[in-house]
């Protein structure tokens, strides 16, 4: 499952990552920034609740095809491959305002389910899957995590964290544009998504409830 918050251009940080500033809150979701040795972008992390079951959040972010209802700037997003019922391949493309170019990337997305309480997903960046499009500049470097644990059955805690190289340049009103909306705009439409009647019930056979 995406940072200047292109979402889903993402990158998860080293556990040592501890120099978090707090950025702002709105609607109980946390946004901290950081500065990192191996980017000029600063990395992100995301903390808020959702109201969902860990199945019914897995399975909806599985759904790439609902990126563009929750995922901020997101234009499109394809499944390249299902690799296992807990791992798949994507391809995402990342509508920018005008005049700057427009952003794609393939993302190698894995869940795993260690305890009864905790979901981890880990999306990171591939190479080579898709040739390059001369329209599109493609992001070279990303990788997120999702921590997600259990308050209760129907109340998840996220700690998401995310750090990118989305190539090409980008003019600081463009990275301000998307750490004071995207962080805020796709969690809020995240909670909504994850919540529409075709989601309540839905499973995945990874998690068991």
């Amino acid at each position: 499952w995406k940072g200047i918050l292109l979402l889903c251009m993402v990158h998860s940080l080293a556990v040592a990552q501890t120099n978090w500033q707090f950025k702002k809150e709105e609607d109980g979701i946390k946004v901290f920034t950081a500065k990192t040795p191996n980017s000029k972008f600063k990395a992100i992390r995301i903390e808020f609740n959702i109201n969902t079951r860990q199945a019914q959040l897995a399975a909806y972010l599985m759904d790439v095809s609902k990126q563009n209802e929750w995922v901020y700037a997101n234009k499109k997003s394809v499944l390249l491959r299902k690799i296992n019922t807990n791992e798949i391949v994507f391809y995402a493309v990342v509508n920018m305002p005008w005049p700057v170019t427009n952003r794609d990337y393939v993302s190698h997305v894995t869940f795993t389910h260690p305890d009864a309480k905790t979901l981890k997903i880990d999306a990171k960046t591939e190479s080579g899957l898709m040739p390059e499009k001369p329209d599109l500049i493609r992001v070279r470097y990303s990788e997120a995590h999702w921590l997600v644990s259990a308050i209760s059955r129907d109340v998840q805690h996220v700690v998401y964290t995310v750090q990118f190289d989305p190539g090409g340049v980008l003019p600081a009103w463009i990275v301000n544009l998307f750490l004071a909306k995207g962080p805020v705009n796709t969690f809020q439409k995240l909670r909504e998504g994850v919540n529409k009647p075709e989601f309540k019930n839905a499973t995945v056979d990874f998690i068991k409830e």
